[in-house]
């Protein structure tokens, strides 16, 4: 007989959260018949029955899903603190460390930090590589990376029960506007007041392009996009003399902030962490010290005409 494991249990709160087979399978990476299996699993192991399939569209939780629910969160919280508390007990057995991380190295004052505290490291090697989000998530599953730093809104597929996620700082989204632009005269800036402005924008995969199009999906609007490009200064050079915007987050884009440009929150504003992520059982001493130095050292002060 088959007995319950942790990602049994994180199987089961994707599905909860999500009220769908189908997208919970996506977001753990397997097949809908394997998520199934694991459901099974959990109820089987509870002998007790915990969602109700009869809709398969929107699947509904029983009293007992929802009790399982609760007590499977503070499950895997204990499961994270734990892999946590254990990585510095863990042998350093490599002598290279590839870290990947999206292009903000500079802005967020990481690749200087990473630099020194690799300098003090004699007998391990810390090498840092900047790719795009996507890319970057990529090599992290497939090994080539040791650990990656990530934004929050790119590590919802990663797994608690296979990956440890760091938070190092948070940073709000911000939206990007020609120091002339007609919404420059408001504080903030709701959604809908974007409907008809044609944006620029970071691609898929770049942790801005989800939430903005999440952000839009909320409302049952579809945003205006008509220029997409990786580099920071390609869209800032967009919006002058036009009422185009584009979104960045605040301290990625401050470095290249001008009298040209003014930024504007969103009604409600948005905020993203910065996350170093690494395999749960591939944790140990350097880890946990380089994300102690980073964490020491962030990059938290911002110009306060921006």
């Amino acid at each position: 007989m088959t007995k319950l494991t942790i990602n049994d249990i994180q199987a089961y709160i994707m599905v909860y959260e999500l009220r769908h087979i189908s997208n919970a399978a996506v977001e753990l990476h397997m097949s809908q018949s394997e998520l199934s299996k694991r459901i099974r699993v959990v109820e089987n192991e509870l002998n007790i029955k915990l969602i109700d399939t009869y809709n398969k569209r929107h699947l509904q939780i029983t009293p007992a899903g929802e009790t399982f629910y609760h007590h499977a969160l503070k499950m895997i919280r204990d499961y994270e603190a734990m892999m946590h508390d254990l990585a510095p007990e863990r042998p350093t057995t490599r002598h290279q460390f590839k870290i990947g991380s999206v292009p903000i190295s500079g802005q967020y004052n990481i690749a200087q930090k990473i630099a020194s505290y690799d300098a003090n490291q004699s007998d391990v090697g810390l090498q840092l590589i900047e790719d795009e989000g996507n890319r970057v998530l990529q090599r992290l599953l497939a090994g080539e990376f040791q650990a990656a730093i990530i934004r929050d809104t790119q590590t919802q597929g990663l797994q608690p029960t296979e990956f440890q996620k760091q938070p190092l700082l948070s940073d709000e989204l911000k939206i990007i506007l020609p120091a002339d632009h007609p919404l420059t005269r408001q504080t903030v800036i709701r959604v809908q007041d974007l409907v008809n402005v044609q944006i620029a924008t970071l691609p898929p995969g770049s942790g801005v392009y989800e939430p903005i199009m999440a952000l839009f999906a909320r409302q049952s609007l579809k945003p205006h996009v008509f220029f997409e490009s990786t580099h920071i200064e390609t869209l800032l050079g967009m919006l002058p003399g036009t009422n185009h915007v584009t979104f960045l987050f605040k301290q990625s884009v401050a470095p290249f902030m001008t009298d040209e440009f003014v930024m504007r929150s969103f009604a409600i504003p948005f905020m993203s962490q910065l996350n170093f992520v690494y395999p749960q059982r591939d944790g140990n001493q350097l880890m946990t010290n380089l994300i102690d130095y980073l964490m020491t050292n962030a990059k938290t002060a911002m110009p306060a005409n921006f």
